[in-house]
């Protein structure tokens, strides 16, 4: 998960503000807080990937206690036609940090492009039970949520596909990643172009019973921003969704995602998502009955 500067998000901040004005007061009592991890050494992602056509941009934007504003960036795949699979830690919640947290989903390659018609306010999250319990070696962190956005899908995209098979996941495999996040820029993963990006790695090892490490040695994986994204594995030329981006590590302990990244697997959290996407449709209908009374 990436913060913007507000003056340098002034299109978003805009555009979300105009939202905002037009739109219920939505109060997220989630959870957050995780390691975040952006695509570096990737490439642009053209409209006519199906990897563009899945993958969306989610931005939050929040105020501090103390009346600062300001965004957060990550990415989710399309679970349902009103539904992004995630991140459990890019979901803010509201508290002692953030008295304020309104939550978005963009449908564009290039969030400096993006139109109204592209943005979808979030209605509703669930965020994994366990999230952040992790085990002793810090494997199986749960970091996991699906959010409900009002609105269907924007024109040209469609729900994922997701890998049902997880024994093709071993070491050596090749993975594609994709994500909005930061790239790399004179060595350093500090910019970002605001463009859905993707990039090649290979899977290093399993973490715990949930997780994966990707290798990221190469100067390419995934980093700030990503948070929440896919990972794919072509089968037979179809990309199938394995995992979701959830923290990094750089070497010698540095916040640069130069060693590994960690991708929860969806297949293992399948009961989690199941449960979530059941109580989200059971509260929207709640909701419309005391509507219509």
């Amino acid at each position: 998960m990436k913060l913007f500067n507000v003056t340098r998000s002034l299109v978003l901040t805009g555009v979300a503000a105009a939202l905002a004005a037009c739109s219920p007061a939505t109060q997220n009592s989630v959870q957050s807080g995780a390691q975040n991890t952006g695509i570096i050494g990737g490439q642009p992602v053209d409209t006519k990937d199906s990897i563009a056509k899945t993958t969306v941009a989610i931005i939050a934007s929040v105020k501090t206690a103390d009346d600062q504003e300001g965004q957060f960036i990550c990415t989710g795949s399309l679970l349902k036609s009103n539904m992004v699979l995630t991140a459990g830690h890019c979901v803010p919640q509201v508290g002692e940090e953030y008295k304020e947290v309104s939550l978005y989903v963009i449908f564009n390659t290039d969030i400096n492009k993006m139109q109204r018609t592209d943005i979808r306010l979030v209605v509703d999250t669930e965020v994994h039970e366990d999230y952040g319990k992790m085990g002793q070696d810090g494997e199986d962190a749960n970091d996991v949520a699906v959010l409900k956005f009002a609105g269907g899908l924007a024109s040209g995209y469609q729900v994922a596909k997701f890998l049902s098979d997880e024994s093709l996941l071993v070491p050596g495999t090749k993975v594609t990643l994709a994500g909005y996040g930061l790239i790399e820029t004179d060595g350093v993963n500090t910019k970002s172009d605001d463009r859905l990006r993707k990039v090649d790695v290979e899977i290093a090892d399993s973490f715990g019973k949930t997780e994966i490490l990707l290798d990221q040695t190469q100067g390419k994986g995934a980093c700030h921003g990503d948070s929440g994204g896919p990972a794919f594995l072509d089968v037979k030329g179809v990309q199938y969704v394995w995992g979701i981006t959830s923290r990094g590590a750089g070497k010698d302990g540095k916040d640069d995602c130069s060693l590994v990244a960690v991708y929860t697997k969806v297949k293992s959290q399948a009961t989690f998502i199941n449960k979530a996407i059941k109580a989200l449709n059971k509260r929207a209908q709640q909701q419309q009955r005391l509507v219509q009374q």
